[in-house]
């Protein structure tokens, strides 16, 4: 029978910012492999070494493999990819996710295959015309290749260069839900119960974002923002349940970005103990709307403030203002819900006096957990396309919040102290930091 495989190639760095979460990509390309009859398995490395992944996929002898690729897991994408043309040579090896979008050509040198955005429909259409036709990975000139959105081919053989799309809420509403089945779930509990007291897994409900944030890379879902059907989302809720998890991460760029659909999850996930936590933007937050994801299980709010500099964030063209962050912690904090705010500092064109207005700001809010990151100029975004003389051989897989993977003008040294200093004035001050 022919098979597909599927790769999350994550192995645990251990870091004391890791969260680990299956990976929802991969899960649901699996449930539309699946809905086509086509044996499929997923190989996630987060709790296996490298010689126990290579065992188990040649063990498995895939005649499709899929690897899904983004910046900090390339070079795990090429060594895997490595493993599998000297041990698997008849397997068609096939790339996919954000740095496969993103450049194509670089991944075709290794793969016969790239999908670049939403594959959704797309990849499982071509797994299935590859076995229907008796295809060989050296004859995929006769498929038809102008068939499948987003394929990208380059060899001597075949040059394709399909365009990408992006899926609507109507084609949404009618994929079958992640299919989780192949994840280890009592080790993923585990991590976050030791962690956290809970047993965490994530679940996306809108896909896509209309803002530009001038750091922000969003390759695969783009621009367009969509929204899920409510039934379909609840529906993956009770699944996760059965599986054992007590505690949502709502993964969504933009969860709180529509306050009809927000208020409609809340009054259903109102009925469930649940707890939940996510991403949100500052603006359009008001003590209803707070009140509200209180009442629904909502445990904390994550928010991208980014930086207490007027100045700054327009040069992050981050489309918020200090008063919309200033106004957001409020109401989430009054609600009764806890707040994390991320911050970035050493931005190209800001000032060390625009870097301290930061740290004033971060130490002057209630908030419950902060972070300080510098630019990650992720490629995609316009901050790549403007940052000097990027280091790729930089190690961009390693959790290092301060360290530059471009030239900077910036004292590095200078800015880990006062992180350090302001980190420590925010744990001397928690106590009495709050409304």
């Amino acid at each position: 029978m022919s098979k597909v495989a599927l790769v999350f190639p994550y192995f645990r760095t251990k870091a004391p910012t890791e969260m680990l979460f299956s990976p929802l990509g991969v899960a649901s390309l699996t449930a539309q492999l699946r809905r086509l009859g086509i044996e499929t398995r997923i190989f996630d490395c987060t709790f296996k070494t490298f010689d126990q992944i290579k065992d188990d996929i040649i063990a498995f002898h895939p005649d499709i493999l899929g690897i899904y690729s983004m910046i900090t897991l390339s070079r795990n994408t090429y060594r895997l990819a490595e493993i599998v043309r000297t041990y698997l040579p008849a397997c068609l090896l096939v790339a996919g996710g954000p740095m496969p979008t993103l450049y194509p050509e670089r991944y075709s040198e290794r793969f016969d295959a790239v999908f670049q955005g939403e594959a959704d429909l797309s990849f499982p259409r071509f797994c299935q015309d590859y076995f229907d036709l008796k295809i060989s990975r050296n004859s995929l000139q006769r498929m038809p290749l102008q068939n499948y959105a987003g394929l990208f081919i380059n060899n001597h053989l075949v040059t394709i260069d399909n365009p990408c799309i992006h899926h609507s809420e109507a084609e949404i509403g009618t994929f079958p839900l992640p299919d989780r089945s192949d994840f280890d779930h009592l080790a993923y509990q585990r991590e976050w119960f030791q962690k956290t007291g809970s047993k965490t897994t994530s679940i996306m409900t809108t896909l896509g974002c209309p803002f530009n944030c001038d750091f922000c890379s969003k390759p695969v879902f783009g621009n367009l923002f969509r929204r899920r059907n409510l039934d379909s989302v609840f529906a993956e809720i009770e699944s996760i349940l059965h599986l054992g998890y007590d505690s949502l991460w709502i993964a969504d760029d933009n969860f709180t970005l529509s306050l009809s659909y927000l208020k409609s999850f809340c009054q259903r996930m109102a009925e469930r103990q649940l707890n939940w936590a996510c991403l949100s933007r500052s603006t359009g937050i008001d003590q209803e709307i707070a009140a509200l994801m209180k009442g629904a299980g909502c445990k904390r709010v994550y928010l991208g403030l980014e930086s207490g500099s007027p100045a700054t964030l327009k040069l992050m063209n981050k489309k918020a203002t200090l008063v919309d962050g200033l106004n957001a912690v409020y109401h989430f904090q009054k609600a009764g819900i806890e707040v994390a705010a991320f911050f970035i500092v050493g931005y190209p064109g800001e000032s060390n006096a625009d870097i301290e207005e930061t740290f004033k700001y971060a130490l002057k809010l209630p908030l419950d957990e902060i972070s300080f990151n510098v630019p990650f100029p992720l490629p995609g975004s316009k901050l790549f396309e403007r940052a000097r003389e990027i280091d790729e051989e930089k190690d961009w897989d390693k959790e290092n919040e301060v360290t530059f993977v471009y030239q900077t003008e910036f004292d590095q040294t200078w800015l880990k102290q006062r992180i350090d200093q302001t980190m420590q004035k925010f744990k001397e001050n928690k106590p009495l930091n709050k409304i």
